[in-house]
């Protein structure tokens, strides 16, 4: 019984001809496009600067800023007005205001007369300009100093060392949490759409009229999502390998073992889903709902930490965010399910509430 079941659903999957297209291609792209449209390094940030010195030393910190690669240069003159009507336009990110007297103050050491203002509308791109500027000003002074033979002794020694991801590459994070999208999407919109769109041909009055007990129904439709999800995690683990050169530091067969936990959770509530559907559009929506949620509170693009407390409270609902904890845990620092304990007993609580629910939530005709 179980065999004819299985063939059933896979045939039914590959009858549809967007189906098997839409499992290979939306992985490949996310992969391939995702990490080089969303770039997290802000380049060609408009600078407009309000030279009251024009003076050397104020033309050599402008061409510090300038040749850095990430600024450019929009207003260069001594109007304060004009900057900042550039700047309440969105022509300008950021200004610099470099007062009278700088050549003087800053070779004899005695202050740094210069102001930076930065359109924080962009938060991302204001935190990121603000920090380039200062960059690009210790970078200025350091050359300064040198070149006039003094040294103005740090206040502290302050190292520092980013573990993991020592090159702080964007991309690097950004893989696992592409892998994480992709195989939830895929894994939870699926069989969302399995059992409405039997309804909607009919079919599935035939399955209710067998002896097929409920759980093996639902289970089966389960299993060739395994398949589904474990190609679409080999196809990113090569791309990731091939494009862009990154390994994944810990055993990959983990990374497999928590992708059927997380495929349990997300196909059962496709299929508890899609029991209560009427149409395929119905189904569509409601997952949609929940998938959104999920990325959105998984900690993918902002830390559980600095959500407020009762938003950290419903992401242990979140299986989304177990998966990607476990994903990034493995992929970056090679831990184990072992300690990785929490994320392993979050996923498999869901699962079994989510699977339990929908073969409750299954009416078959006895």
């Amino acid at each position: 019984m179980w065999k004819y079941l299985l063939e059933k659903e896979f045939k039914q999957f590959f009858r549809d001809p967007g189906l098997p297209r839409m499992a290979l291609a939306f992985p490949v792209l996310m992969m391939l496009v995702f990490p080089f449209a969303v770039s997290m390094d802000i380049r060609n940030i408009n600078l407009a600067v309000v030279d009251n010195c024009m003076s050397k030393e104020s033309s050599r910190l402008i061409e510090k800023c300038t040749s850095s690669g990430y600024f450019r240069l929009v207003f260069h003159g001594q109007s304060p007005d004009e900057a900042m009507r550039l700047m309440d336009n969105n022509k300008a990110d950021a200004i610099i205001t470099i007062m009278p007297g700088f050549d003087k103050e800053t070779v004899s050491g005695s202050g740094f007369p210069a102001g930076i203002k930065v359109n924080t509308v962009n938060g991302t791109k204001g935190s990121l300009g603000s920090r380039y500027i200062l960059q690009c000003v210790r970078s200025y002074v350091g050359e300064r100093n040198d070149a006039l033979g003094t040294a103005v002794p740090p206040a502290a020694d302050i190292s520092e060392k980013y573990y993991f991801n020592p090159g702080m590459d964007y991309k690097l994070f950004m893989i696992p949490a592409l892998i994480v999208i992709a195989i939830t999407m895929i894994t939870a919109f699926l069989p969302a759409l399995n059992i409405v769109s039997e309804k909607e041909a009919g079919t599935i009055e035939q399955i209710n009229v067998t002896p097929v007990s409920k759980t093996a129904f639902i289970v089966c439709k389960m299993i060739p999502y395994w398949a589904i999800a474990f190609f679409i995690l080999t196809a990113c683990l090569v791309i990731a390998w091939a494009v862009f050169g990154y390994v994944c530091r810990g055993n990959i067969l983990w990374l497999y073992i928590f992708t059927v936990l997380d495929i349990i959770v997300m196909a059962g509530l496709g299929l508890l889903i899609s029991n209560y559907s009427s149409n395929a559009q119905q189904a569509m929506f409601v997952i949609w709902f929940f998938a959104v949620i999920f990325m959105l509170m998984s900690g993918i693009f902002t830390p559980i930490a600095s959500m407020p407390h009762w938003a950290q409270y419903i992401t242990y609902l979140n299986p989304m965010r177990y998966f990607a904890d476990a994903m990034r845990a493995v992929y970056l620092k090679g831990s184990t399910p072992a300690e990785l304990w929490y994320d392993v007993a979050g996923l498999a609580a869901l699962g079994s509430v989510m699977v339990g629910a929908a073969v409750a939530s299954y009416r078959k005709t006895e």
